[in-house]
């Protein structure tokens, strides 16, 4: 191989090299800690003076202890409590409205926590399912846990729920919110940071962080109103922690949010945080208890596959390979050259193994990764090495810094052979190309493996374990059944029964909204995608101007996004705002989307979720097409053939349930009151004219369902007329 060929790759080392940073693993070892002082003048969790923090109770369950967690729990009768003039009615005062919804799941609720069954209940928008679920937990007292999947519903819970309620629960209770980590100060960088006066920064930074943490105590950064640029300098990821060696691990805000959660009566967390805690670790982290709630459940398969998906990350390597601690350990330098060397090769035939073309109709950037890679087991074999050499230190140095290089290098080994080795059929290699960075930067590569499905590993560690679990979400149902849902997450075929109903919103839908499917725009790629993209171009214009702006145009890719954006944003931006995803970060285009009035948003997937906009702002989503999964993907081809192979129907099971989803939610942004009103525009004609069109439009909200523009603009005409006589 030349030079030049090896050219793109070997720059890489240098700014590996650059970046050293500590890390560790979540769990620590299991000595003695190394008191120190804490930092003056910085508030820090408190302990009494030289006494240990208290140890955390083991997660694994009992035959005895799961008897006891699934005893029968006696739950008073709910009815008064949500009704008029009862203590929910008191409490919100003008805001209460009676919702037959919210009353019915939590008298399901408090019937599965006598019977103890699992439960699996989709809620409409605007049942008030956190009162729903919250109330039986408090009213009973029971030890529960309740996930989420965004912080605006974490904090909708933490900041507003949870005060309310606690005005009107019949005893006192605990509550405990934990996140992941990162998402703490670090006491150690604190005092470093300390330690370090003469910086050009100190005094502004200093005063700024302690009076954060005279507010905010916890030392959680997004509580304390942190910047960006302070979070990322005084925060440390898993990796980063030396656990129990670490000199101020008696302060370390992380592990007094983690004992605060073990003893309180409800916990809030996210659920990143609780499928870490279960599928890796044996729920140490949050032992089980009687009743855990996953609220916006629909997004619990994406977390778990998420957290069982092994990443060989680039900063990862540098920094173990060019930390200081590694190059005193290795006794020959030439280990780590060949460390070095091996990974750059390792990458080349990655790069190699990319497909000479790609699909138009899709932005797929990755591809499996085939056959036994002999580069990856030269570098796993390596890498071996490298460990051993940083275990052996160990037993002479007995620090934190050098404990977590070996963690680190072990997943190192771990992580490499993975992507060596061919993977079992219901996994996959892939090395995916982050589409912001050039091909010949090494960087730009991602190889990783995951799971296809984590139904199996679901059953066994949550539903099989844990005595009462309930999913709830606005949307979980395909086609007003629920068991698509339960199959992905593997709710069926379990020993108890599982609780199923699907409430049905307040909102009156068919006066509310209007859902709006022009004919004969089909998507179309090869040589007619030209004439195709104008025509949706045109169909957007039309809807933005009848709506007078206020709207969210969903795209299923990012290059129709920028095609639609670039194409219109030039004609609208005279008379509405126009904002595209990516130019800025998503709370300041939507604080700016609120604030106009009548401003665009252009934007993919990824915003379908957790955004909250209420009001006259929003009155149009526009849905590009129907968001089928890119056939092309390497990951979604290996779980067709997995599907397939077991004699299923991967339409069936994979690809129109996973768009109905989707698509419910790209609705669900419209519709957030009773008194909104707006129009969901699905560009797609294949709903008028497949078979499963009428699953689709049956599956989304019971709006009327037009194929005519002139109904549209005498929909927003209606509203004029509304807003003048008001």
């Amino acid at each position: 191989m030349t030079t030049d060929d090896l050219a793109p790759f070997t720059v890489s080392r240098a700014r590996g090299r650059s970046k050293l940073f500590k890390t560790a693993p979540d769990t620590p070892p299991a000595t003695a800690s190394v008191l120190t002082e804490p930092p003056p003048g910085i508030a820090t969790p408190s302990s009494p003076p030289g006494a240990p923090l208290p140890t955390l109770p083991e997660g694994s369950v009992t035959a005895e202890s799961a008897a006891e967690l699934r005893r029968p729990i006696v739950c008073p009768p709910l009815d008064a409590v949500f009704a008029p003039g009862g203590p929910v009615a008191n409490l919100l005062g003008p805001r209460y409205r009676p919702r037959e919804g919210q009353v019915r799941m939590a008298a399901l609720i408090r019937d599965i926590l006598q019977i103890g069954q699992h439960a699996v209940l989709e809620a409409g928008t605007g049942i008030g399912k956190s009162f729903a679920y919250l109330i039986p937990i408090l009213w009973t007292g029971i030890p529960a846990i309740v996930s989420t999947s965004n912080k605006a519903l974490m904090n909708q819970l933490w900041d507003k729920d949870i005060p309310q309620l606690r005005q009107i629960a019949p005893r006192p209770f605990k509550a405990a919110l934990l996140k992941g980590r990162s998402n703490y100060l670090c006491a150690l960088r604190l005092e470093d940071f300390r330690r370090q006066p003469s910086l050009p920064d100190f005094d502004d930074n200093y005063t700024l962080l302690e009076a954060a943490l005279q507010t905010e105590p916890s030392g959680d950064c997004e509580r304390m109103g942190l910047p960006p640029s302070l979070i990322t300098r005084f925060t440390v990821s898993s990796r980063d922690c030396e656990g129990q060696k670490c000199r101020c691990f008696r302060y370390c805000f992380y592990e007094r949010a983690k004992r605060e959660a073990v003893s309180a009566d409800l916990v809030v967390t996210n659920h990143a945080l609780l499928c870490y805690n279960v599928l890796l670790m044996d729920n140490l982290l949050l032992p089980v208890r009687p009743l855990l709630v996953i609220d916006e459940a629909h997004q619990l398969t994406s977390y778990a596959i998420n957290a069982l998906t092994l990443r060989l990350e680039h900063e990862l390597f540098w920094n173990v390979v060019n930390h200081k601690r590694t190059r005193e350990a290795a006794e020959e330098m030439d280990l780590l050259e060949t460390a070095r060397e091996g990974y750059d090769q390792f990458f080349r035939t990655v790069a190699r193994q990319r497909p000479p073309t790609w699909t138009e109709d899709e932005e797929v950037n990755k591809w499996a990764l085939q056959g036994e890679i002999q580069e990856g087991l030269a570098l796993w074999n390596t890498l071996k090495q490298v460990h051993d050499v940083l275990q052996r230190q160990t037993q002479r140095n007995d620090d934190g810094e050098l404990d977590v290089l070996v963690n680190q290098s072990a997943e190192l080994v771990m992580t490499v052979e993975a992507l060596a080795r061919p993977e079992p059929e219901d996994h996959i290699r892939f090395c995916e190309l982050d589409p912001t960075l050039a091909d010949t930067e090494p960087r730009a590569y991602h190889a990783q493996r995951s799971p296809l499905e984590v139904a199996d590993v679901l059953a066994h560690t949550l539903f099989k374990l844990w005595p009462r679990v309930v999913c709830t979400s606005a949307t979980l149902g395909v086609n007003h059944n629920l068991t698509w849902f339960q199959r992905q997450v593997g709710a069926v075929d379990l020993e108890t029964e599982v609780v199923t109903a699907t409430l049905r919103s307040p909102f009156d839908y068919a006066q509310q909204m209007l859902l709006y499917t022009p004919p004969g725009l089909e998507p179309v790629y090869g040589a007619k995608e030209p004439e195709y993209a104008t025509r949706l171009a045109n169909a957007v214009q039309q809807l933005v101007e009848t709506s007078r702006g206020r709207a969210l145009v969903l795209c299923t890719s990012r290059r129709r996004m920028l095609d639609l954006y670039k194409r219109l944003s030039p004609v609208l931006s005279a008379h509405y705002p126009c904002y595209c995803q990516g130019e800025l970060p998503q709370p300041e285009i939507i604080a700016r989307f609120k604030a106009a009035g009548n401003a665009i948003i252009f934007a993919t997937r990824s915003f379908w979720e957790g955004i909250d906009i209420p009001g006259d702002a929003l009155a149009l989503v526009i849905l590009d097409k129907i968001p089928f999964l890119p056939l092309r993907d390497p990951v979604v081809q290996r779980h067709d053939a997995l599907i397939r192979h077991r004699g299923g129907n991967p339409f069936q099971e994979l690809q129109l349930g996973s768009a109905i989803l989707a698509l419910r939610q790209g609705a669900g942004r419209l519709i957030r009151a009773e008194t909104d009103r707006g129009v969901i525009a699905l560009l797609d004609s294949r709903v008028l004219t497949k078979r499963y069109g009428r699953q689709i439009i049956h599956s989304l909200p019971e709006g009327c369902h037009t194929t005519q523009l002139a109904t549209v603009e005498a929909f927003f005409h209606a509203e004029t007329l509304d807003n003048n006589e008001a």
